[in-house]
């Protein structure tokens, strides 16, 4: 398995997941869900991360599944079990792992708000532009509660964004940041290896008080930041 898992990684190449596959969904505290989204290859499910955030009245939805049916699956996931509308998703970079479902929620006419880089990004990868972007970093506001978006520099793209939930102490690293079981820095096609360690640097100088990391991919047990930059200092 963890060979197939860095051959996918490296070469990123794969085919979204059976339309009968079915999202997942985990409750890690009181209105905050974890939903998993998946793609194969070579037989083989590959698991990405997502977050589905409610205060007050309001979802914010933070990156989209992988495909348009499992975004749609999400949606309906939301109506029945939350029954509140979304207030906005952001997309953390652009590839298809956090950005394959945002013609759903245009359809949907769900606001998405990204960095420049990543709108930028979006257009160049195929997909359509995010409705709002930032710079640097940007405070969005969701019902009482908000969340932190900050771009720290290059990493696993150019793009990569982090999330940080500003009443929880959550961070959110998507791609940028690996599980603390990763073996490898997985797809690499579009990364900046040489600068990834001091992006993550002002990660960790901006939200020290982090009780829990999120990354992209696999399991949100502690130690993804520590393994991300133990499997960058391999790569150097």
């Amino acid at each position: 398995m963890t060979y197939l898992l860095l051959l996918y990684f490296s070469l990123f190449s794969f085919t979204t997941a059976p339309p009968d596959h079915q999202i997942e969904v985990t409750q890690l505290e009181e209105n905050v869900y974890l939903y998993e989204s998946f793609a194969t290859y070579q037989g083989q499910l590959i698991s990405a991360n997502g977050l589905v955030l409610v205060s007050g009245n309001e979802v914010a939805l933070i990156d989209t599944p992988w495909d348009e049916s499992q975004t749609r699956q999400l949606l309906n996931w939301i109506d029945d079990k939350i029954d509140k509308p979304v207030a906005f998703a952001v997309i953390t970079h652009a590839h298809q792992d956090r950005i394959g479902g945002i013609d759903v929620l245009k359809t949907n006419h769900i606001p998405t708000v990204s960095g420049e880089l990543t709108a930028t990004q979006a257009v160049q990868n195929g997909y359509a532009q995010p409705d709002a972007s930032f710079q640097s970093d940007t405070l969005l506001t969701y019902g009482q509660a908000s969340i932190d978006m900050f771009y720290p520099g290059p990493g696993h793209t150019v793009d990569n964004t982090v999330v940080y939930l500003n009443d929880r102490d959550i961070l959110y690293g998507g791609c940028f940041i690996k599980s603390a079981q990763a073996q490898s820095l997985g797809n690499l096609a579009d990364a900046y290896v040489q600068d990834w360690s001091q992006s993550l640097a002002r990660v960790k100088e901006r939200y020290p008080e982090r009780k829990l990391v999120i990354p992209g991919h696999g399991k949100w047990t502690p130690g993804a930041i520590e393994n991300t930059l133990n499997l960058l200092l391999k790569a150097e």
